[in-house]
């Protein structure tokens, strides 16, 4: 079943990647006038997915650092409270 599961994940991000490829490959095609072979349509997708995965992943640890940097204010704004109290 985890096999399964494994499997329609990466066709489904396969299929993303194949759509977002093409996409791409016309726009480059229509603006540019440069006949771009189908083989390089996989690869331009999967780079994109790559790179929209890198962006998330660098939003979350920039958050997670605001997270961890508001925890400790707190944390030692408490300190100081009983401290003073």
């Amino acid at each position: 079943m985890a096999e399964d599961l494994l499997t329609t994940i990466l066709a489904f991000i396969y299929t993303i990647g194949h759509w977002i490829g093409e996409k791409i490959v016309g726009l480059i095609q229509s603006v540019s006038g440069v006949i771009i072979p189908q083989s390089i349509v996989d690869a331009i997708g999967m780079l994109v997915i790559l790179t929209i995965f890198l962006a998330i992943a660098e939003v979350a640890k920039k958050a997670i650092w605001i997270v961890v940097a508001v925890g400790w204010v707190l944390i030692i704004v408490r300190i100081v409270i009983l401290m003073i109290g």
